[in-house]
């Protein structure tokens, strides 16, 4: 049993170095096979999640890494079976949600999903195996946010786009923090 369990955190460490390799150059963090979201710098979270190409592909690359399947350079230069292509979009399409529920966790305006304490590694494997454009389930508004009674009063399906609909703001209040935070030293 010990070697199975060592194989597997193998497995996951060799997924971590291709997955994280382009991110150790851009971000200038540490990462491995334990990383989570909740481990990632503010200034790394607030880059995967906000809107645009550039960012989506940084995702991408976590994503095709930890599969086996290269970087998004692939992706760009469309040298990948279609059926992969739409793997590689729809897990990172849900792993770009995590990191926006992850930015309102931040902010305290949402719990936590239990999901997104998994490492990064994991957490790609998991959504891997998922059912194909399911939908990635939205955390609970925190009772102390000030639009919770709005939220309360929202039938249960109808939440999920209440909490949507807080992301762009949470991505500007986020993106003021970050940017009036000081610089940290590595």
């Amino acid at each position: 049993m010990a070697a199975v369990i060592e194989l597997e955190q193998f497995r996951r460490k060799l997924a971590a170095d291709q997955g994280f390799r382009t991110w150790l150059a851009r971000f200038r963090e540490e990462f491995g096979p334990q990383t989570r979201l909740c481990d990632l710098s503010d200034r790394t979270l607030l880059f995967l999640a906000t809107p645009g190409d550039d960012h989506l592909y940084v995702i991408f690359d976590l994503v095709m890494g930890a599969r086996g399947w290269g970087t998004s350079t692939r992706f760009i230069l469309d040298d990948l079976p279609s059926q992969i292509k739409q793997q590689v979009l729809d897990i990172s399409l849900r792993l770009l949600d995590y990191c926006r529920f992850e930015v309102l966790r931040r902010l305290g305006w949402v719990e936590e999903l239990p999901e997104a304490s998994q490492p990064l590694i994991v957490l790609v494997e998991n959504l891997a195996t998922a059912a194909p454009g399911g939908a990635t389930p939205s955390p609970a508004l925190r009772p102390d946010h000030p639009a919770f009674a709005d939220y309360q009063q929202e039938i249960p399906s109808e939440r999920q786009i209440f909490i949507r609909r807080l992301i762009p703001q949470g991505l500007t209040e986020f993106r003021q923090q970050v940017e009036a935070a000081p610089p940290t030293s590595s």
